[in-house]
């Protein structure tokens, strides 16, 4: 799962659960723990002329995403 897709679960999680005894910190820190682990493990991807337009845009959001992990370039 990506840690786009993770942290919108957590918001969503946030949102369904707002009746529950589920507190903020809980939720940051359980989104804390996705992001490192996104860190961890993902590296930037680059793309060459033969990708589609729909692909360097995945691989855009993806690395736009790992700017958290302090990544730079394209």
């Amino acid at each position: 799962m990506t840690l786009m897709r993770k942290m919108l679960t957590v918001a969503g999680l946030a949102v369904a659960l707002g009746g529950c005894n589920v507190s903020e910190k809980e939720l940051m820190r359980m989104a804390t723990a996705d992001t490192a682990a996104f860190c961890d493990i993902a590296r930037p991807l680059y793309w060459s002329r033969k990708d589609t337009l729909e692909t360097i845009k995945q691989i855009k959001t993806h690395n736009a995403v790992g700017k958290i992990c302090g990544w730079s370039g394209k």
